[in-house]
């Protein structure tokens, strides 16, 4: 399958300071968030479930902090904030409701 395009993307404010960049693709009735699977980790690592996925539903990806286009604080790298940048991600992708996706650490949010 080809690699998808986003339709939007963008930077999500996370109010302390933090911008995250996100990216939404397909247009589907549904949401699915996909949770960085580790800090070290981008967006990216979900490129070959993406297009698959955005074939049926609206997909919002993002940087965690401290990777790719996202800023790199010194700080903020636990859980419950790894928690607020999702839901800070939502708000900016205008997303209510989504069904959560993750792997390893993401799977503990």
């Amino acid at each position: 399958m080809r690699a998808a395009y986003p339709v939007v993307e963008g930077f999500a404010d996370a109010g302390d300071g933090v911008r995250l960049f996100y990216e939404v693709y397909g247009s589907g009735a549904r949401t699915v968030l996909l949770l960085p699977s580790w800090q070290i980790v981008t967006s990216r690592v979900y490129k070959a479930q993406i297009p698959y996925l955005s074939r049926y539903l609206r997909v919002v990806a993002f940087d965690p902090r401290g990777t790719g286009r996202s800023a790199r604080p010194p700080a903020g790298y636990d859980h419950d904030t790894a928690a607020t940048d999702a839901l800070v991600v939502m708000d900016a992708a205008e997303t209510d409701r989504a069904a959560l996706f993750g792997v390893s650490r993401a799977a503990r949010l």
